[in-house]
């Protein structure tokens, strides 16, 4: 089960800080099909992005994503780069927005 709390996505530009996700709270149960519905410009890729850590230089997620059952991870925001390229394509991974880039209809 995916668990994700308090999640906040900040951008800074020079002085300024600019809160673009705040304070979201979703579960994600074992065997369902999810989906982030919502507004061109809501957050919905920035909110895909914080679970594999490639959000932008300038911006920063605060919050939690935690996964849990076997081999738990308290939360993906504050692990390691070895830790999370061990997880990134075996436990998590992502279909960007473009899926004829990114699928392969010879590939399982």
């Amino acid at each position: 089960m995916w668990e994700i709390a308090n999640l906040r996505i900040r951008f800074r530009q020079d002085e300024a800080v600019r809160t673009v996700v705040d304070n979201l709270h979703f579960t994600i149960k074992p065997g369902t099909i999810t989906a982030l519905i919502g507004e061109s410009g809501s957050g919905k890729t920035l909110t895909a992005y914080s679970f594999i850590q490639l959000l932008p230089r300038q911006a920063t997620a605060t919050g939690a994503i935690s996964l849990h059952g076997n081999n738990p991870i308290p939360n993906l925001l504050t692990i390691g780069e070895k830790e999370l390229q061990s997880i990134r394509g075996n436990r998590i991974a992502m279909i960007f927005q473009e899926p004829k880039t990114a699928l392969n209809p010879l590939m399982t």
